[in-house]
């Protein structure tokens, strides 16, 4: 089952993104993808979309994973931590993961 978030939910969700987005851009990521309406969406990481994929000019790239506390633990947001820490685990000197809770 996928969970849906409520609607109040889903705008603190999307605006944590964007937020989240505008500070790894300050941060010196050359690169980043959000995936907000209207955005270039991230690529899939192991099944899955991050919320932010951002790349930088020494190689890194970094993931940034916005939960709600309506969202943090259901069984999609557990699936996709797991997915993208394995995404980190198969190369982890060039490759980070947070997850955010707005």
């Amino acid at each position: 089952m996928i969970y849906i978030r409520k609607r109040v939910s889903q705008g603190r969700h999307n605006l944590g993104v964007a937020s989240f987005a505008r500070k790894v851009v300050s941060a010196g990521w050359n690169k980043v993808w959000s995936d907000l309406p209207g955005n270039t969406k991230p690529p899939i990481i192991n099944g899955f979309i991050p919320d932010i994929y951002a790349t930088h000019t020494n190689g890194r790239r970094h993931l940034v994973e916005i939960e709600t506390i309506d969202s943090i633990n259901t069984r999609h947001a557990l699936q996709q931590k797991a997915a993208f820490q394995a995404w980190v685990n198969a190369s982890p000197r060039t490759r980070s993961f947070k997850i955010k809770l707005v």
